[in-house]
């Protein structure tokens, strides 16, 4: 894994993460669609309410008029039975002529008496329409009009216990009518009002309830950018106070954990650095000793051609093995040149560093390198992949046994393979080296083994470990790198 950075300059997301991340654009979040929703769940149920309500109202009107109809058939019962007992049935006209418009709340329009088979008998006033005995309606009947403000009562006339006729009235009330449509409209509109300001207020009081939760939301979406801030704790509301700690909590663990990671990174770079200048230092040493008895020989034997001669070569030689010391170097962490291909020049150049850790640790080092042609790829990652696992190699093996580094290319792909007589890769390590994330480190070492992972991952490269009968081979399979990539 890389080093982690400090807080405040967390990494970006990737091109990945952001595709699979939601867009605002495209739906919309629980923050909006919650109080919407409560809203109109509200709004749903004031409405639905209200409606029920006016329906049972207009239920009860139409019974109320019912009953005023079954009155207003009732006093005609009365004077209508002499006439239609004695068969005069122009009496009974009279009789229902003079009985219309006798009673209050509504207004008959005409009255209709037929035998109990439907036969019209009598009738006063001018019906509209026909009443229900003439379609074969026979008994009680109730028939109200389409808009609601005339119907038609029919009874049975009744004398001891027998029906001998049958009276159809026709009713009109429109000013009932007409307030029961000013009442429902006005209910309505009172009621969408009212269940509109109750779905505002639901969507307000749901939103503020959200609250904790949308500030925990953005709290996280700042820590995803690398800043760790803590949320205010409100003691009034104990399920937001407990949300509150539980998130600040997390936040001064993650602060640790950033803080602990900087620290070992820090360490592991002066390990590395420390190990390299050694290494520098050793390698300049051994022939600065060299020219420095060189020099003395030319003092004392400068006349002389054939010393001299002999000491002069010695200066030379200890020179360039220095310029290759310092070349060798400058290529491992030249930045200017990533991305270069790797030549076997390169992998040569790696042994003159891993050299003076194995002679200090007594450790013998094979090389085996079978790169003919230059290959596609970052050279730079790929001498530092291999700088770690060789000096992470060469420091765990006891002295005595062998390192062996061996390179070789396969069908399309750059075969590194590292043999180490350690006596095996711990299980620990071996998860660190294959840079799987979210694994607690148990030897609390440095990070030399993720940042190999790491640098892996960014050359497209897998890593295979394989125990052996006294260590391990760590083979690193590397793809060519495509023309277009950086």
């Amino acid at each position: 894994m890389r080093p982690p950075q400090p807080p405040a300059t967390g990494p970006a997301p990737s091109r990945d993460d952001a595709r699979a991340l939601p867009s605002p654009r495209r739906r919309w979040t629980i923050a909006v669609r919650l109080p919407v929703l409560v809203g109109l769940v509200v709004f749903i149920s004031s409405v639905s309410t209200t409606h029920l309500a006016i329906h049972v109202m207009e239920g009860e009107l139409d019974r109320e008029v019912e009953r005023l109809a079954d009155v207003y058939i009732d006093s005609l019962s009365g004077v209508a039975l002499p006439p239609l007992r004695a068969g005069d049935f122009a009496a009974l006209e009279a009789t229902l002529e003079r009985g219309m418009g006798f009673q209050r709340g509504v207004s008959d329009l005409a009255i209709v008496v037929a035998d109990p088979n439907g036969l019209t008998l009598a009738r006063a006033g001018q019906p509209i329409g026909q009443p229900p005995m003439a379609y074969g309606v026979i008994g009680v009947h109730w028939s109200l009009n389409e808009r609601g403000d005339m119907a038609w009562a029919q009874r049975e006339l009744l004398e001891d216990g027998q029906v001998v006729a049958l009276v159809a009235a026709q009713i009109a009330f429109p000013e009932q009518a007409e307030r029961r449509r000013g009442l429902t409209l006005a209910l309505m509109l009172v009621d969408l009002l009212l269940a509109a300001v109750a779905a505002l207020l639901a969507i307000f009081f749901s939103r503020h309830l959200m609250r904790p939760f949308l500030a925990v939301t953005a709290a996280l979406d700042r820590a995803a950018a690398g800043h760790f801030d803590s949320l205010p704790v409100n003691t009034r509301d104990s399920e937001a106070s407990r949300l509150a700690s539980a998130f600040n909590l997390m936040v001064r663990r993650l602060r640790e954990r950033e803080e602990l990671a900087t620290r070992l990174a820090e360490r592991e770079r002066a390990a590395v650095l420390g190990r390299l200048a050694a290494s520098v230092a050793h390698e300049v040493r051994n022939p600065l000793a060299g020219m420095l008895t060189a020099l003395d020989t030319i003092r004392r034997f400068g006349e002389a051609p054939a010393p001299r001669e002999r000491a002069v070569d010695l200066v030379e030689r200890g020179l360039r093995q220095i310029e290759a010391v310092v070349r060798t170097t400058l290529a491992t962490h030249r930045q200017g040149e990533a991305g270069r291909p790797l030549s076997a020049e390169d992998l040569e150049d790696l042994k003159l560093l891993i050299m003076p850790e194995a002679r200090r640790g007594g450790v013998q080092l094979g090389w085996r390198i079978d790169l003919p042609a230059a290959f596609p790829t970052d050279a730079l990652r790929l001498r530092q992949l291999l700088l770690n696992l060789l000096l992470n190699a060469v420091a765990a093996t006891p002295p005595g046994r062998r390192v062996l580094l061996e390179v070789r290319q396969e069908a399309a792909a750059l075969v590194l393979s590292i043999e180490d007589e350690a006596g095996g890769l711990p299980e620990e390590a071996g998860r660190r080296l294959s840079g799987r994330a979210g694994e607690a480190r148990q030897d609390g070492g440095g990070l030399g083994l993720d940042i190999a992972a790491e640098l892996a991952a960014a050359l497209g490269a897998r890593i295979d470990i394989v125990p052996l009968q006294r260590g391990s081979r760590i083979t690193v399979r590397i793809p060519p790198r495509e023309e277009n990539e950086p």
